[in-house]
């Protein structure tokens, strides 16, 4: 298992209130949409802002010796 913190600086390209979510645009061009836990999080967010956002990542891997044939 691996696994580590990642930080990036995104823009906001959409905010869906009613689910709640946010839609952003990371440093290599790709978009992603995420829940937002705390409602309260969006006031004051606005499409076009850029911000901060701190996430982990994890990888897990298992090794098996293959069948034999």
């Amino acid at each position: 298992v691996v696994g580590g913190k990642v930080t990036a600086t995104v823009a906001i390209t959409a905010i869906d209130a009613k689910v709640p979510s946010v839609t952003f645009k990371g440093p290599g061009g790709n978009s992603r949409t995420v829940k937002v836990k705390d409602p309260a999080k969006l006031k004051g967010v606005s499409v076009g802002d850029t911000v901060e956002l701190t996430y982990a990542e994890a990888l897990a891997i298992k090794v098996e010796k293959a069948a034999k044939k």
